[in-house]
């Protein structure tokens, strides 16, 4: 114990100290993650520490800023982001802090704020007795990363200044070698700053779970995992309050020495609270799936399915929900100093009520489409560039098509 506290303090001191570092969640037309190269050097040692420092600058040529169906907004952007990463090991167990700030600054645009900053504290450990701790903490201040508000992408545009943190914990205790019960919980609380409304609001997320799992294999593990959430909304008069409940099986691991699987499937019910003087939203129940399933190929390249299956709560007028339904192809190649990815995502959002402008039944098709190639110019210099494209098919006043190109240098490990 007396380890892991004095571990706890070097931790909580490193966050004093970190002043730079490589944004993890970004917009929706940002490259994919895991499309940067895997730089070969692991990072320098200090003292008991693994340091790993990299900084990353970009240029982006946007033509719809704003996600309009007409009159759009073109403008290019400068993207700098350092990242600063230090974990400390503690026998079979490690712990590590990443700091991220990032710089945009469109060439005619005036964003409101310029800075974002991210932070994430997350730990291992592992007990002889048979527990088993992940623990992770994560902290975001920024405007244009709407995805950090709305995980299922609806893709509305954002300058609003928010703070988020969230907490997660998750607890194993394996019974036998191949038998164990899994505990695990998270907390999420997002605010916008008072000066700064516009289409997003304030919320409070919990969820808590339990079940059992299994070691299928030395490399894959199953389980069965009830989980509870409720959704606390805090500036819509209770309206997209609710709590929903799901069962789902899971599958983590490498399944054969070329397919791994992280990915859960199963079924979910979310119910809605009735608000006086507005629609009764329509309670969600069905299929429920999140995850995806990697294919490793020859030559150094991967093929990723994504899925994803599950209703989210909605950022626009008098819509309590959608249900987004998806899957998507990502493949990467890593070939000596010669780095690429293609991608392909087709995503539908279906919506629980008619649009309050139109009328209108909303359901919105989302395609997206993309290409990069990238060269390692040395052990710690990456030169990249990348091409997106994503068309939203919907009502008149939510479509649009927009392309962003990008030219980046990577440098770090």
């Amino acid at each position: 114990m007396k380890k892991i506290g004095f571990t706890l303090c070097c931790a909580a001191l490193l966050v004093w100290a970190s002043s730079v570092a490589m944004a993890q969640t970004a917009s929706p037309l940002s490259e994919p993650k895991g499309s940067l190269p895997v730089n070969s050097s692991e990072g320098i040692n200090l003292g008991p520490f693994l340091f790993s420092p990299a900084f990353d600058l970009t240029w982006e040529s946007r033509d719809n800023v704003f996600f309009t169906p007409d009159n759009p907004v073109s403008d290019d952007m400068i993207v700098a982001r350092a990242k600063l990463m230090f974990e400390l090991p503690v026998n079979q167990s490690y712990l590590r802090l990443s700091y991220v700030p990032l710089y945009r600054n469109y060439q005619t645009i005036d964003l409101k704020n310029k800075w974002s900053h991210f932070v994430d504290l997350d730990g291992n450990f592992i007990f002889a007795n048979g527990l088993k701790l992940d623990a992770l903490y994560r902290f975001v201040s920024a405007n244009l990363d709407t995805r950090e508000v709305d995980p299922g992408g609806e893709l509305v545009y954002g300058d609003q200044q928010f703070d988020k943190h969230f907490f997660q914990l998750r607890m194993d205790y394996w019974i036998s070698p191949t038998n164990g019960i899994s505990f695990r919980g998270s907390y999420e609380t997002i605010s916008y700053d008072a000066r700064d409304r516009g289409s997003f609001y304030d919320y409070d997320k919990t969820r808590l779970g339990a079940g059992w799992i299994h070691q299928i294999s030395p490399t894959l593990t199953g389980g069965l995992i009830y989980n509870h959430e409720e959704f606390n909304p805090k500036d819509t008069f209770g309206y997209r309050q609710s709590s929903s409940d799901e069962i789902v099986a899971s599958f983590d691991g490498q399944i054969t020495p070329v397919w791994a699987s992280r990915i859960e499937v199963g079924w979910r019910s979310t119910s809605y609270n009735k608000v006086e003087g507005l629609p009764k939203p329509s309670d969600a129940s069905g299929l429920v799936i999140r995850g995806d399933l990697d294919w490793t190929l020859a030559h150094g390249s991967v093929l990723r399915l994504d899925l994803i299956r599950q209703d989210f709560p909605s950022n626009y007028q008098f819509q309590s929900h959608y249900v987004a339904a998806g899957a998507g192809l990502l493949y990467k190649l890593q070939l000596n100093r010669f780095f690429a990815h293609a991608r392909l995502r087709y995503q539908n959002n279906d919506y629980s009520q008619p649009d309050v402008v139109t009328g209108q039944d909303r359901s919105d098709d989302i395609t997206t489409y993309g290409l990069g190639v990238g060269y390692r110019l040395s052990s710690i210099f990456s030169l990249r560039g990348t091409f997106t494209h994503q068309k939203r098919d919907s009502l008149h006043p939510y479509s649009y098509t927009a392309n962003v190109f990008l030219i980046g240098l990577t440098v770090g490990f």
